[in-house]
């Protein structure tokens, strides 16, 4: 369009400015790259609020309708609702805690804009319009589609409403408004932590904050998928056990807007509209009271100071001998102890892991009630647990050392690398193993002595420990550099693709080789045939991923799949 073409004053081309840029940053190898990756998040939450929507639920309220009573109906679509709710809620919470460091303007942003006759104020306010507009999209995608099907799929005699548009109107405005809850309130919280925390406890204790929130809105996410079988007997319930939950006080909202008078769902609807409400008063505070504060942290953050050197024993002595090994563990450990991005990342991945192991420790929960208790669910979390935490950790190490930490300075490592390629690899091969294989079975092999005697668990842990070895070799098989210091080119693998891997290593693979170890375990024969054979496996992989060591160059540049477009025209 030609008007999108023209300048429309200082504060709309700041805004348009940091939406185009909004994921950018020196550490990718090319501008733009990170579009490709929000327009398959935009895609991706276009279809989220449709995964709760059961084939069957037509058949399910057409059944409910026939019954004399109207409360079966009515607590299958509140419990629906809740679902749906919690479930947008968690996405959007995990889509707003990825904006968390582009709420506020970078030095970067501030170094490439001040030579031009820009005030830092509108910046700071251009960069929080920038990602405001944003998450209106985001809440945008979440709702439209969902808004207009949910009242087809969630129909019959017993509505409380029959009318479709009021119906499509209170999902719109109970959704939209939950979901802007959890929006406003991520700011809120960000606002508060920088304006009550030191500088550098800020960015430690955000970057954990980060990674407890992702673990909590992953599990609601998870956990969504069983509150649609919630009985009639679990809602007569809700006031005792929902009153402080968010989606229950949305889910009031969504009630009231049709007409339902029960005095419990009208006190959440109120509490609904009062949190909405205070999370936005709250966040606009925070974000004009942080302005001043972020400017003093944002230029504090370029000076630390350098603290004494103290001997000490530590265990990058055991690890390594000589001082290139030396050398390239200090480097790393110290890189992820300073970097907030590199311990967000971590902490992100650490948050699914536990969400993803609470929610397999609830599922065997309620499998085994009646016929184990909780004693089965431990024998569960104990066969389930250390491959499934080893499949994410690795993941996020991974994940991890691809971002560079400042990419301009890795030409101190190409200037030396012909002098250790071999032993740089020797050194993240082991920082891998003994930070994050080793740490998962010395946290549950006591648990599993405890519960199935040490012999079954001695062999159990022996299998599960090939087996994560195996898995490091296969993700770390393309390995050719070192951590922290090739630049990174995001988007390389479409989201769903992504996804897909995700649900088949950790709902199928690591379930099937669970039931593999756990009977293999308990018989010689059995043990020693798998053992074998895993690790034959095993030594194949590393075989493998180790052929050339030490003689193919490291690479520094994580190159796109196609040439970026550089801006040329004839």
């Amino acid at each position: 369009m030609k008007w999108l073409e023209e300048t429309h004053g200082t504060k709309f081309e700041l805004v348009r400015h940091f939406l185009a840029r909004m994921f950018d940053s020196e550490l990718f190898s090319a501008p733009g790259q990170w579009q490709k990756v929000a327009v398959g998040a935009f895609s991706m939450a276009l279809m989220a609020g449709m995964v709760l929507l059961d084939p069957m639920s037509k058949a399910k309220y057409s059944h409910l309708s026939a019954l004399a009573t109207p409360e079966p109906f009515r607590a299958a679509a509140l419990a629906d609702e809740v679902a749906l709710l919690t479930l947008a809620m968690a996405i959007t919470g995990l889509l707003g805690l990825l904006q968390w460091e582009s709420l506020f303007p970078s030095k970067r942003d501030y170094l490439g804009l001040a030579g031009l006759p820009i005030r830092p104020r509108q910046v700071f306010i251009a960069r929080f319009a920038s990602a405001m507009v944003l998450s209106i999209g985001i809440v945008l995608a979440m709702n439209i589609l969902a808004s207009v099907i949910v009242p087809v799929q969630f129909t019959g005699r017993w509505q409380r409403n029959p009318s479709y548009l009021a119906n499509v109107a209170a999902h719109w405005a109970s959704c939209g408004l939950a979901c802007f809850f959890v929006l406003l309130a991520i700011v809120a919280l960000q606002g508060v932590l920088l304006n009550l925390l030191p500088g550098r406890l800020f960015t430690r204790v955000s970057s954990y904050l980060q990674g407890l929130l992702i673990a909590v809105l992953f599990l609601s996410a998870l956990y969504s998928w069983s509150i649609s079988d919630w009985t009639p007997a679990t809602l007569d319930k809700l006031p005792q056990f929902g009153a402080w939950a968010p989606p229950v006080w949305f889910a009031g909202l969504h009630e009231k807007l049709l007409g339902d008078r029960d005095p419990f769902l009208g006190a959440m609807a109120s509490r609904a509209l009062l949190a909405g409400a205070a999370a936005g008063i709250l966040a606009a505070l925070a974000y004009v009271v942080s302005y001043k504060r972020y400017r003093k942290l944002l230029l504090e953050s370029s000076f630390e100071v350098a603290r004494p050197a103290r001997r000490q024993w530590t265990l990058l002595g055991l690890l390594a001998r000589d001082p290139q090994r030396r050398a390239v563990l200090e480097f790393m450990t110290k890189t992820l102890a300073r970097s907030r991005v590199h311990r967000m990342v971590l902490m992100a991945y650490i948050g699914v892991a536990v969400a993803v192991m609470l929610n397999s420790s609830l599922l065997a929960s309620a499998a085994v009630k009646g016929s184990g208790g909780l004693r089965g669910n431990l024998k569960f979390i104990v066969l389930f647990w250390p491959l499934t935490a080893t499949v994410i950790v690795l993941a996020g190490l991974r994940h991890a050392f691809s971002l560079p930490a400042d990419l301009p300075s890795n030409w101190v490592f190409r200037m030396t690398e012909s002098q250790g390629r071999a032993q740089w690899m020797s050194a993240v091969e082991r920082f891998v193993i003994v930070y994050a294989i080793v740490p998962i079975y010395v946290v549950l092999s006591p648990l599993a002595v405890a519960l199935v005697g040490w012999e079954i668990a001695a062999r159990m842990t022996v299998l599960e420990v090939v087996v994560s070895l195996t898995m490091f070799e296969m993700r770390f098989q393309s390995w050719q550099q070192l951590p922290f210091t090739c630049s990174y080119a995001p988007g390389k693998r479409p989201l769903v693709m992504l996804l897909a891997g995700w649900l088949a290593a950790i709902g199928v693979a690591v379930p099937v080789l669970t039931i593999i170890i756990s009977t293999a375990s308990r018989m010689t024969a059995p043990f020693l045939i798998y053992l074998s054979m895993f690790v034959g496996v095993w030594i194949w992989a590393r075989r493998f991923r180790r052929d050339g060591w030490g003689e193919a160059p490291m690479l520094y540049e994580d190159l796109p799949d196609a040439l970026p477009d550089l801006g040329l025209r004839g």
